[in-house]
């Protein structure tokens, strides 16, 4: 057990610096070697966890889907009321901070590898994941009878997904326009009109 929990711990090290070094240098000048500096371990351990960088930039990616995904569809499954699941899964969406270390990351790999075949697909598949898991959403709520759509559920989920990807663009980008409790708003705001729910509000705006 204890070696286990080495072995987690040292990827998990390696990935934090994969992330701080894409951060610093960017995807295009990334290398293994300052990974290995950044974790303070050798290139040797590196590739002992990670066959190579392409491997380990795959894994960058499946923790972000995890985030987007994964622990999002668990955390709405929680949620039994369908405003309160919406208002949930809006928040997780946006990037924490301007300095969010995964989210800068994934804008990354999707400018760099967007065009490599198999990234697309992974690209794709998260893409057409959180817009099931919002149209799943949307159901409940109608179900529930608190939601009205103005739109066909499944626009309105694309719309929602593509809104938090653009929103987050501007969030970690040197634009910095939106900061992350104004795209909440935003979001929060189309959620609204798209539902006719006036509970549909941002974490800031609640008890107002």
């Amino acid at each position: 057990m204890g070696r286990r929990k080495d072995q987690s711990a040292a990827r998990a090290a390696i990935i934090e610096a994969t992330l701080t070094a894409m951060r610093r240098r960017g995807v295009n000048g990334l290398r293994v070697r300052d990974v290995a500096e950044l974790a303070g371990v050798s290139t040797a351990t590196v590739h002992y966890y990670f066959d190579d960088l392409e491997t380990l930039l795959r894994e960058v990616h499946r923790q972000g889907s995890d985030r987007f995904f994964t622990d999002r569809m668990a955390m709405v499954a929680a949620i039994p009321d369908a405003r309160a699941k919406l208002r949930a899964m809006i928040a997780a969406g946006i990037p924490s901070s301007v300095d969010d270390p995964l989210v800068i990351a994934l804008y990354q790999l999707n400018a760099h590898l967007g065009f490599h075949d198999e990234h697309s697909l992974l690209l794709t598949a998260l893409y057409e994941k959180q817009v099931a898991l919002y149209l799943a959403v949307l159901e409940v709520g109608v179900a529930q009878g608190h939601f009205t759509l103005t739109e066909p559920a499944l626009d309105i989920a694309s719309n929602l997904v593509a809104l938090e990807d653009a929103y987050g663009l501007h969030i970690v980008t040197p634009n910095r326009a939106v900061p992350p409790a104004r795209a909440a708003e935003l979001i929060c705001s189309y959620a609204r009109t798209a539902t006719h729910c006036p509970e549909i509000t941002a974490p800031c705006q609640e008890g107002r």
